[in-house]
Order: C-alpha cells, then structure tokens, then sequence
C-alpha cells in the first residue's frame, strides 16, 4: 500500500460521506453503554418511573405493558388478559427498584412496585447473558414470598425474545423497546427538555443500529470496499496495533489510521458483502442453466427456473423484485440465521386466488386474508437453518444450497412447476436423492440435541449445521458482558469463548476457543490466562491475534449409535484438563474480570 491509496481512499465522496455518518456524536457510545447490561437496566429504570425527570409521566410503563399484550407468544399466558386490565388505571403510583436482592444472593435487575394496584412487575433483563440454572424461578419465589397480596408478573426481556425457562414469564424484546422510544420520539418532540430528548433520541440510535442496520451506508461501505478492496484490507489489519498501550507511530499513515479506524473497521465489516459473494457462489453451483437473479447486500433473490411460467401472468406493481409475479430471497435473521422466503407478489386477483388454491390443494396453508383482493404480498414458504461462521463464504453458499435443495422445498418447486403448466400437481414424497444430510450426521446432530438437554442448556445457547455444533455455557456471557462482543462477526454469538465441533466422516473434533474480542481486553485476558496456568501460545499473547484455541480433542464415532454418540459428547466435555480450565477461567472472572468496567 503505497501513500498514494490513502489520498485516494481519503479523496473519495462516498468515503467522507460514510465517515461523517459512522462518526455521528452519541452520548451513550462514549460511555460504551451497548456492551453493559447493566447500565441498560439504568436507563430502563429511569424510563419506566413516572416520577423521574423525564417528563413521560407513566407513557413509557404503559406502553411496555401494551406490548406485552401485543407480543403474540405472550397470548397463552394465564396472566395475559390480567395485564391487559392494569391499562385501565393510572400507573403514576408505580416505583421502580434496581439490584433487589434474594434470599438466595442473586439480583433482580428491575422491580416496578405499584401499592394501590396491589401489582409488582418483575423484569429480568438479558442484553447479553442467559439465565443461569432456576435464576428465575428463584426471582418468581422471592417476589411471591414478600408480596403475598399482590398479582406478579414477572417479564423476561430479551434481544429477540428468546423464550424463558418459566412458563410464568412474559416475553419482552429490545426491538419492542426501541419500537416505543421511536413513539416517544414522534410524539413528544415539544414537550420534553433539549437534553431529556437528546438523550432519548442517542438510546434510540443504538438500538436502531442493533436491529434496523442502515441499508444505505452497507450500500456505501460495499461500493468502497470494493472500489478500495486491498488498501482497506491492508488499513484493517494494521488497525488492530492501535490497541496496543500507548502504541505511538509518526507520519501520515498512523495519523489516517487513526482519524479513520471506525469508518474502516464499519467498512471491512460490512463491505465484504459475504451474503452477496456467498449467493453469487450459491447461483454457480446450483444453477447449469440461466437464471433471473441479482445479488443484492441484504436480499438477495432469485426466481427459479421451473417457475417462468409466472411470465404470463401481469405483475401490477412493476418494480416487485425481479418484476415477476413469484420470488426466493435468502436473509440474515436477527439471531444469525440464513432464512429463505418464497412469496407470491402483486399479480391480478384471479391468477393469484387460483395460484393459492391450487397450492392448498398440494398441502399448503394460508391465512384467509391472503385470499382477500386488497392482499398483495404472501410468503407461501419460509425455512432457517443455522450458519456458525458468518465470514465464511464457502458455510454461507453450502447453507444456501441446503436451503434450496431440501427435500420440502425441491417437492414445492415442482409442484408449482406444474400449477404452472396448468398440470394437475401430483402428491409424492420426495426421492432419498435429495437428502440434504445423509443419516451418520442427522444421528449426530440428534444426539448433541439430546446431550445439551441433560446439561440443561437452552435452545438459545446452542447451533446446530451440517458440519459444526457450537454452545456456550453462563460463564462465556458473563466474560461477554464485561468484555463486550467481538471487533468482528465471529460464529453466532460473538463473544469472548464458544466450544464448537467439527463433524468429520468417522469422528468429531472438538475445541474451546477465545475469539477477537477488542485487542487491549484481548490482551489482558490471556496474559491473566496464562498466569493461571493456561497454556497460551506466544503469538496469543500479541493485539494482532484473533482466535486461540485453548483446548482440543478428537475422538472416533465409527459405528457409535446415539446413546454412544451422547457419552462421546460427555467424554469431551468432562476431560480433566478441560475442567481445570473452566476452573481457572471461573476464579479469573471472580477475581479480576467482574471488577472490570
């Protein structure tokens, strides 16, 4: 990389433009407030008092409450209609209590205490972490005991609402959350203080940013990456000294580094466009024949051959997708998965009712006002399945392929192929050939489902692809919420430790591995590691590392059935040496890590 690129990285409009947007001034990014739960829990509490000084009164109580009606997982609730009855009175009354401790030493993030309506809300909140073993049982018994006379409902909020342990707790997430600050942004503009909406306004951004990523500024990110592909590649590695203590370099391209690293770190990140690269991949590999697609950042989509026949029928809205009346379009779920969608668009009322009901004739369903005229849009399939690495283009296309060939979806392709033709759609059940997994990995994949279930660990703590399992146990989120996530996508989760195995054709290998959380607190970490007795390697303990391996093992399956296949997984996780570690990660978060801010 010559001076020359900087100048011409630095001169290009697009760059400055995105430089100015990644580089927008936020109270709460300064305080580094998205990587604490805790000081999440801070700002709720204030919001949810009607007494503190924001001047919402009890607007942003009641709107929680309203959602907790809204959220439909919550319907089977016994509490549900309950909830829906407090709306019918004034929530002025209510307190709002932080870190209320139990009999049992533990803490419940928020306790809202209402003594006229005899109510206690109790809030679990999980930014990062999950629940720890009976944590919420034990919130529930705590509040019982002590508020003998009042209604409990007890709420457990999540990033995407993963469901709770107690069937007795409402679901809550922080897109909710977001979703009412945006309200309260609309609808209180002129009657909040300067600085109380200013404040409101940053929590709102950040949020934002965790679940509504700005599709233009990925769109400006891919155009530089690509326009500046080597000088930004280049720019990203070397960035990861700056974290060095007290790095110093003089000159110019140490002064670049340093006044762009944010908008190079956003760009490597999101301009490497790995959904895009990775369907492009998809498209060679599956496709011998033409196909209609475009591989767009975010959504890319395609219409299969077999479906050209949705030609003739006239599309009334020109600019749906590919213009055409059918379309498949893989995304990126909010916990990380690789979801594909086939939907049928906007076409003339007649050939859509006929293309419905020929295809409840084959077996599927649909919601009557799909069937209605003002109805435009009807996704008629969705299937996700679990991709570990999200930097892997070669995991990424192969999920896309499973996706597409799965026996459900290669059967509807040809049903449709015939409704089509105007061929009477034949029911049949899909041939062995187009398996996605062959049996030996399915029986694998089964029995670490029901090994994770005797170690009590829950859906949300694991994956599950055609080659790779991962999990992760309570002590990796509370490494996470003290250390933040990692500088770079990495697996599902993106945190500091995740075990993951690789399913090989006669045994599974299996590892405990650190990841690129930030390179100071990188640092530290192993160094501290190390000094516990951890065996680290020397190019570990450098700020340019990313990914260590701590621990690893190989064991055969050959000829294993699934109670084998379970004591294998036992095995792996009850090595000594392995235990030994744990230990010593767990007196290393006692002793240095929870002090850490």
């Amino acid at each position: 990389m010559e001076i020359r690129d900087l100048f011409d990285l630095e001169n290009d409009t697009i760059f400055q433009q995105l430089n100015q947007q990644v580089n927008s001034f936020n109270t709460l990014k300064i305080l580094k407030l998205e990587n604490h739960e805790i000081r999440h829990s801070n700002v709720l509490a204030w919001l949810l008092s009607p007494k503190e000084n924001h001047g919402l009164r009890d607007y942003f109580l009641r709107k929680m409450v309203e959602h907790l009606i809204l959220i439909e997982e919550n319907t089977p609730n016994s509490k549900y209609e309950v909830v829906g009855e407090i709306l019918n009175h004034s929530l002025m009354d209510s307190h709002v209590y932080r870190e209320v401790k139990t009999n049992n030493n533990r803490y419940i993030d928020l306790l809202i205490l209402n003594q006229p309506l005899k109510t206690v809300f109790l809030i679990e909140n999980k930014f990062y972490t999950t629940e720890s073993t009976n944590q919420l049982d034990d919130y529930l018994d705590f509040i019982k005991q002590n508020f003998k006379d009042f209604m409990v409902i007890p709420i457990y909020l999540t990033l995407n609402g993963e469901k709770p342990s107690n069937h007795q707790y409402f679901i809550l997430t922080y897109e909710r959350i977001e979703s009412i600050l945006n309200t309260v942004l609309m609808l209180y503009k002129d009657q909040l203080s300067d600085d109380v909406y200013k404040f409101i306004e940053h929590y709102d951004r950040l949020l934002e940013e965790r679940f509504y990523p700005n599709q233009e500024q990925i769109l400006q990110a891919i155009d530089i990456y690509r326009n500046h592909k080597q000088t930004i590649e280049e720019l990203f590695t070397e960035a990861e000294s700056l974290y060095k203590p007290l790095y110093f370099e003089s000159g110019y391209r140490f002064e670049f580094m340093m006044k762009y690293k944010n908008t190079i770190q956003y760009i490597y990140k999101h301009g490497q466009n790995i959904l895009s690269y990775s369907f492009e991949q998809f498209i060679k590999q599956q496709f011998d024949e033409e196909v209609l697609f475009k591989a767009h950042p975010t959504l890319p989509y395609l219409l299969p051959p077999e479906w050209n026949g949705i030609s003739r029928v006239h599309v009334k809205d020109p600019y749906y997708w590919l213009g055409k009346g059918l379309v498949v379009w893989f995304e990126q779920t909010k916990d990380s998965r690789l979801r594909m969608i086939a939907e049928i668009g906007p076409i003339e009322y007649k050939e859509r009712l006929a293309l419905i009901e020929q295809l409840e004739k084959v077996g599927l369903s649909f919601k009557e006002g799909s069937k209605l005229e003002k109805a435009r849009y009807t996704r008629f399939f969705s299937q996700k399945i679990d991709v570990n690495k999200w930097d892997d283009m070669s995991e990424i296309s192969q999920a896309m392929l499973e996706l597409y060939n799965n026996p459900e979806f290669t059967l509807l392709r040809k049903q449709l192929a015939e409704i089509l033709e105007s061929e009477s759609p034949r029911m049949e059940e899909p041939p062995a050939i187009i398996e996605s997994l062959n049996e030996s990995r399915i029986q694998v994949q089964r029995a670490f489902r029901c090994w994770l279930e005797t170690r009590n660990i829950p859906e949300g703590n694991y994956r599950v692809s055609s080659r790779h399992l991962s999990f992760k146990i309570p002590l990796f989120d509370a490494y996470k919420e003290k250390l933040g996530e990692t500088r770079e996508k990495w697996w599902w989760d993106n945190g500091p430790f995740l075990f993951w195995m690789d399913i090989r054709s006669d045994s599974i290998y299996f590892t405990l591995e650190v990841g690129p959380i930030e390179a100071d607190k990188r640092v530290m970490l192993m160094e501290h590691m190390k000094a516990k007795g951890i065996r680290i390697t020397k190019k570990g303990l450098s700020p340019e590392a990313k990914f260590n391996r701590i621990h690893s093992e190989t064991l055969s399956i050959q000829c294993l059935d699934e109670r084998g296949m379970i004591q294998t997984f036992n095995t792996f996780y009850e090595n000594k040496e392995l235990q030994e570690i744990l230990q010593k990660l767990e007196k290393l978060y006692d002793e240095v890590v929870i002090n850490m801010d």
